[in-house]
């Protein structure tokens, strides 16, 4: 019993003395000078990105006009030609045995027309001796012309003879990179088939596949920001066709963006647009607002001449600004750029 009095004892002696202690109240100081933008709704890039590939908008698919077997290939995809380098050697021997028999039919059509024409020198001099009848002359003049005619058609077949044997070895029609190999050696070239594609890469374009109710906001001298992978800087490029009617499978359109000379891009490289014409309007504010704590991102909003923490969710961030989803309203004003050592509570006044 004794114990249990000294105890209330000694609480009602804390008890008085913590009634009688002065809690001290910390001065919250001078207020601190911030400057304040406006949370306000701002046309911002869409966040949807589309991809495509860079294609040349001179592409050449290089095919053989005779039947034959692929002998050699000289180029590599990816590999630059000039003007009349050799791409490919086909089979040409039944063209070869061609042009030699069409050279052998020249020869003897030379000889023929030869003989033929001293045999009407010859006649013409008898005929003024009028050692042989105009008819016999006529007949030698027929004879002659008649050999020149098959020496004229000799020359031809000849001609076209090797035109065709020139079939076998196909050169590239101009500058240019070889983007593909459709064929290997050793394969059966067809009339028509596709042996490579050639592409000119000095005049380029990146083509997009985009949704059909998309698409339909999109028109011709359009602009669109464009990254490639590989390539250091993105680039504004111009869009030139929006194709209205969608693939029924995809469901999308086909769109191209002309890529502006001088970006030393390459046919095949990946791509990847976001469209000007989609843009949206949407909250935001400075980026230099920001407040990044871990995960977490959060601004300072002056309320009643107190800077309030307040965290938000944020989006994209676009030319010094980012959006916001959610956890701030448009009008409000936060603190930007953020003082260093600014805490939440911190009396502040906003500059002039």
């Amino acid at each position: 019993m004794k114990n249990a009095m000294i105890w209330i004892t000694m609480a009602a002696a804390a008890g008085l003395m913590a009634c009688g202690h002065k809690v001290e109240r910390r001065d919250p100081g001078p207020p601190v000078t911030v400057r304040v933008s406006e949370a306000a709704p701002r046309l911002m890039p869409a966040g949807e990105t589309y991809t495509g590939s860079v294609k040349s908008r001179r592409a050449v698919t290089i095919s053989t006009k005779m039947m034959g077997r692929v002998l050699r290939l000289h180029v590599e995809e990816g590999q630059s030609v000039r003007k009349g380098q050799p791409l490919v050697d086909v089979d040409a021997a039944e063209a070869q045995s061609a042009y030699e028999q069409a050279q052998a039919g020249l020869r003897a059509a030379e000889v023929a027309a030869a003989n033929a024409r001293r045999d009407l020198e010859r006649f013409t001099s008898l005929r003024a001796e009028k050692a042989v009848t105009e008819h016999q002359l006529e007949q030698v003049k027929a004879g002659a012309a008649a050999a020149e005619a098959q020496k004229a058609q000799a020359e031809a077949n000849l001609k076209m003879a090797g035109t065709l044997l020139s079939y076998g070895r196909i050169t590239a029609p101009s500058d240019g990179i070889i983007t593909r190999r459709w064929l290997d050696s050793g394969n059966l070239a067809y009339p028509g088939a596709p042996l490579l594609t050639l592409e000119d890469p000095s005049d380029l374009e990146i083509g997009v596949a985009v949704p059909e109710e998309r698409s339909r906001l999109l028109a011709p001298d359009q602009a669109a920001d464009v990254r490639v992978d590989g390539f250091p800087q993105p680039f504004r490029g111009t869009l030139t066709s929006v194709v209205p009617a969608a693939d029924p499978m995809s469901r999308t359109s086909s769109v191209k963006v002309a890529v502006p000379p001088g970006t030393s891009l390459r046919p095949g490289q990946f791509a990847r647009v976001r469209f000007d014409a989609l843009a949206e309007k949407v909250l935001a504010v400075p980026e230099e607002a920001l407040l990044t704590q871990g995960q977490m991102d959060g601004v300072f909003v002056v309320e009643q001449g107190l800077a309030r923490l307040r965290w938000i969710q944020t989006g994209q961030r676009e030319g010094g600004f980012v959006q916001v989803l959610s956890g701030l309203s448009a009008g409000e004003r936060v603190i930007a750029p953020v003082p260093a050592g600014l805490q939440d509570g911190t009396p502040v006044e906003v500059a002039p």
